[in-house]
């Protein structure tokens, strides 16, 4: 194996290893947030009796297999979903650091996906996405633009490449990803006089496009809407769904705009190269 196979090797491991352990995090985020608990304090505990969940007893995925699914302290069975997270989150920064190796972009983008996953559970669980977490995944992603190489998939108002323009290209990304479901939350209010979207939908949209720019939103509504369209179809055709039911909509932006920050780029480019042939 060359040094560089084994320095990649290296980085997939570590990024499935820590990948799993943020995840477990991620389980207290998707729990504690939209009951307005603090993420820090107090130390994990069973839902159920609510003892203090040990060290060891808290090892990602092993645990639970150790464990059979239930709490050591009272037997209370235990949700599938805190490895299922884990092994996510694992998942989702393995393929991005198989994606991109050991870059700017890597770092970047392993929080990026991790709050993705929060929002996709805490959607679905309550159908709410937490200020807690599209506030600051939208700041993150101002911050970090000058070193986001995604966002040179814009125009380079200011020399492509530069800081500058990585940071009016975040900017634009963040203000077209709020403004386009801000457009659509009026125009349905004023037709159909009710909400299209929650304000939830609209701080994600911002998020997104800080990170992943105006291309990168394009990318997450088209791809999200497909979905949504698929999953709703075969309920309108045998009647067992009304247009006016709520979808948890974030569920479907949450892994498109993990798409898009993974894959946007290539598609982007290999659509306008359909349209320019």
């Amino acid at each position: 194996m060359t040094p560089e196979a084994l320095v990649r090797a290296e980085l997939l491991v570590a990024a499935a290893v820590f990948g799993a352990v943020v995840g477990s995090f991620l389980n207290v985020c998707i729990w504690r947030i939209p009951r307005g608990e603090s993420v820090v304090t107090p130390r994990s505990r069973c839902p159920a009796c609510g003892a203090p969940i040990r060290w060891y007893h808290n090892v990602p995925v092993l645990s639970w297999i150790v464990l059979r699914g239930r709490c050591a302290a009272c037997g209370a069975p235990i949700s599938v979903r805190y490895p299922l997270v884990e092994l996510l989150n694992a998942l989702a920064w393995l393929v991005v650091a198989w994606r991109f190796g050991l870059s700017a972009q890597t770092f970047l983008l392993l929080p990026f996906v991790s709050a993705m996953i929060v929002l996709f559970f805490t959607d679905w669980d309550h159908q709410i996405l937490p200020d807690r977490v599209t506030w600051p995944l939208a700041a993150l992603g101002l911050i970090v633009a000058p070193w986001n190489p995604a966002l040179d998939l814009a125009p380079g108002w200011f020399g492509a490449g530069t800081w500058l323009s990585r940071l009016a290209s975040a900017g634009a990304g963040a203000v077209f990803g709020y403004g386009i479901f801000f457009f659509l939350v009026l125009t349905w209010r004023v037709l159909f006089d009710r909400e299209a979207l929650g304000g939830g939908d609209l701080k994600m949209m911002l998020g997104v496009g800080a990170f992943t720019g105006v291309a990168g939103v394009v990318v997450t509504i088209m791809a999200a809407s497909i979905a949504g369209s698929l999953l709703a179809a075969p309920f309108l055709l045998v009647g067992r769904w009304r247009m006016s039911r709520e979808l948890p909509f974030g569920c479907f932006l949450a892994p498109a705009a993990v798409f898009a920050a993974l894959w946007g780029e290539a598609f982007v480019r290999w659509y306008l190269g359909l349209l320019w042939r």
